[in-house]
């Protein structure tokens, strides 16, 4: 496949067209994920409120509880909120029958609830693995910088390190970032392993890492303007690159719309 910046436009204009063709319904499905994420965001926001400058015992204990329900009820209730409403996004990128109960399409079979918190678990786990890269090579290349006493030169090279530190974070984003991918390929071979939903992923943005940071960062604008009207614009923002990574995504895989998707080295169903 060919991607260039005509190409992402190609993408982005068929997102634009999907959303109008049933724009009060996506924005609805989009509301549907994200009000639930945000009150669940808001239980950190009580955590941190009332904390002093020198947290007390109490005031530390009280925070590590609130952490628990955070963790707890992001991946329990989350997950399967987030994986839904990939079902959502797909179905209107592929041009299928869709509505905004997809969004709690992981709620309506145990099944469904159990393998939503499998992917999100195993998502999880890869993604962490990639921080702990990143992590450790932040510590292990600034450790040394540390003792060195020539204030001139370590401020070059605490410059010279910023950036590459920068660079490596881009590249294990982009790196995070394919993952989603694995909500598609699992949504497309529904009786597959969760793990073999999240592998699949690998191969299709292979050699496209480049693309796919470009891809993010063509959404930057939209990401502030988010910011500016405290998230209203993030409704349809959200929705625009949602569907847009899934005409992305189909075009890694060398298919048309509207066609059945198998991602690679996965069994067709």
């Amino acid at each position: 496949m060919t991607y260039d910046s005509n190409a992402r436009k190609a993408y982005k204009a068929q997102a634009r067209a999907d959303i109008r063709a049933n724009f009060w319904v996506t924005m609805a499905a989009v509301l549907v994920e994200l009000v639930p994420l945000f009150l669940i965001s808001m239980i950190m926001l009580v955590a941190v409120n009332g904390i002093s400058d020198n947290p007390t015992m109490a005031e530390m204990l009280r925070l590590y509880q609130y952490l628990g329900i955070y963790v707890v009820a992001s991946f329990l209730i989350g997950g399967p909120i987030t994986f839904g409403a990939k079902h959502y996004f797909v179905a209107r990128a592929r041009g299928e029958q869709c509505s905004v109960s997809q969004v709690l399409t992981c709620f309506s079979s145990l099944k469904k609830y159990l393998t939503s918190l499998k992917l999100s678990l195993c998502i999880a786990l890869r993604s962490l693995g990639w921080l702990l890269l990143l992590y450790a090579v932040m510590f292990v290349t600034l450790l040394p910088l540390l003792f060195i006493t020539n204030g001139g030169l370590a401020d070059l090279l605490m410059l010279v390190w910023a950036v590459i530190m920068i660079v490596l974070a881009l590249f294990i984003g982009v790196k995070i970032r394919r993952y989603d991918g694995a909500y598609i390929c699992m949504i497309d071979t529904p009786d597959a392993s969760v793990w073999e939903a999240v592998q699949a992923c690998v191969p299709i943005f292979k050699g496209h890492n480049w693309e796919l940071m470009l891809f993010d960062l063509s959404f930057l604008l939209w990401g502030l303007a988010s910011m500016i009207t405290l998230g209203i614009v993030g409704v349809y923002a959200t929705a625009y690159q949602e569907i847009s990574f899934v005409h992305y995504f189909d075009a890694l895989c060398g298919r048309e719309k509207h066609e059945p998707v198998y991602p690679p080295e996965m069994p067709e169903q």
